[in-house]
């Protein structure tokens, strides 16, 4: 339903992460763009023109005259590139095996240098994209002149958004509403000893002292900033968009069990897992041709030692990186989609994007994540899987599962969808809810402006 009686709003998006970039907060930053139209705000966009090293695989789906895109200077990019660089030209040629040897005494001195450029100001120069801060704030500005927009929207992470977001704001006292998918100084991945992690949130603090309202993505972080911050925060989850799904694909022959994304060691971990089958081998309980488990990203060189730890080649399968739309495909002809997150209870309040997709792909989704937190709570408030985290566990799950596959040719347990829940979670909604928080603070910065 869209809006309809009055002009449109307009805000202006400051987000570093933007299509066609291929990441995560990127899809979620454009699909907000995508539909706010409907809701009666007209989107513009600041973000960058490219970032180095990423993808660029990601549907545009708003008009390019609606983005304005600026360069930016990759300090740490910058730094490496000297270093190594440098040890090229002092070896010799490069790719020679004397190089090499300089590149890993490079990074094992960087390593080494950890302690330091974890502190949050070295962190946020060499690694936070600080270098697009000039380049979006002169930008911005223009912006400002041009567009005149009635809102700004700024989304973390990089921090740099909110920054520029900050900036901005000052200047011109618009109404200002900011984003945490993740937390900053609050993340429990990156926490900091002390002096260092008062100082990130006392920069923090500083930083969102003028916002008008908090958004996060999941009820712990809207708890948590809410309380850190004395602001007024929000719920909006992260989502899929049904025109992503639209259109069958067939159910592969075998049991296929997908999982697409990143790995990050110690946090996503199918150890459990590959446990589990490897044990059921030995059992001949199933053999490669009942199973295969198939891994979609740049996941190889992490999954390796795993899979030859547990003698899996013959089940485990990695196919490298593949765009988004393909990632669909893999995920709505598979049997049932692997969920990976942190098994621990700083983890908790973790809501990983991938969750919303696979409730998209409308498939059986196995979770290897914390129990009891929002992972879990979710999977069984929707009816679309559960979370388990032992390999006996995960053993009895997967003979059930494939004994059901074999009969019937699809999953019922712990697969009973609920629409209704689900449906809350369409990215069209996600956008609904935010517009009606810009109208929210339209309203009350209305108000405030006449008590004046």
């Amino acid at each position: 339903m869209t809006v309809s009686g009055r002009k449109k709003r307009k805000v202006l998006i400051v987000s570093f992460l933007f299509p066609p970039l291929n990441d995560v907060g990127a899809l979620r930053i454009g699909k907000f763009a995508k539909y706010l139209p409907e809701f009666g705000w007209e989107p513009m966009v600041l973000t960058v023109d490219e970032v180095k090293g990423k993808p660029q695989t990601l549907p545009l789906e708003i008009d390019e005259a609606k983005i304005v895109r600026t360069p930016y200077f990759d300090l740490g990019l910058a730094i490496q590139q000297k270093l190594i660089g440098n040890a090229a030209s002092t070896s010799g040629s490069p790719g020679t095996s004397e190089d090499n040897v300089w590149r890993k005494v490079i990074f094992k001195l960087l390593g080494s240098m950890r302690p330091i450029y974890t502190l949050p100001l070295v962190r946020t120069l060499l690694f936070e994209s600080i270098g697009w801060y000039p380049y979006a704030v002169r930008e911005g500005e223009k912006v400002l002149n041009e567009f005149k927009p009635d809102i700004i929207f700024s989304s973390f992470n990089p921090a740099v958004s909110h920054l520029v977001a900050f900036r901005l704001r000052k200047q011109t006292r618009i109404p200002w509403v900011a984003e945490f998918r993740d937390p900053w100084a609050l993340n429990p991945y990156t926490r900091k000893t002390q002096p260092f992690q008062s100082l990130e949130e006392q920069w923090e603090k500083r930083t969102m002292r003028d916002c008008d309202l908090l958004i996060s993505v999941s009820e712990t972080w809207v708890r948590q900033l809410e309380e850190f911050h004395h602001k007024r925060t929000i719920l909006i989850p992260n989502g899929f968009d049904e025109e992503d799904y639209i259109g069958n694909v067939p159910v592969t022959p075998k049991f296929t069990i997908t999982y697409t994304g990143s790995i990050y060691p110690g946090r996503r971990d199918p150890t459990a897992l590959f446990e589990a089958i490897a044990e059921l081998r030995q059992e001949a309980k199933i053999s490669p041709r009942d199973l295969e488990v198939r891994f979609f990203g740049n996941v190889a060189e992490t999954l390796s030692p795993l899979i030859r730890k547990h003698s899996l080649s013959d089940f485990v399968k990695t196919y490298g990186f593949v765009p988004f739309e393909e990632s669909i495909r893999r995920q709505k002809e598979s049997t049932a989609l692997l969920l990976l997150e942190w098994d621990d209870p700083r983890g908790a309040g973790t809501y990983t994007a991938k969750i919303f997709e696979y409730l998209g792909a409308g498939r059986p989704i196995l979770g290897i994540a914390f129990e009891g937190g929002e992972i879990d709570k979710l999977l069984i408030e929707s009816g679309c899987g559960l979370v388990l985290t032992e390999p006996d566990q995960i053993k009895a799950l997967l003979l059930k599962w494939l004994q059901e596959f074999k009969q019937r040719g699809e999953i019922v347990s712990h697969y009973c969808p609920n629409r209704e829940i689900i449906k809350q979670y369409t990215r069209r909604e996600q956008a609904r809810r935010l517009a009606a928080a810009f109208d929210e603070v339209i309203t009350s910065s209305t108000a405030g402006t006449s008590a004046d």
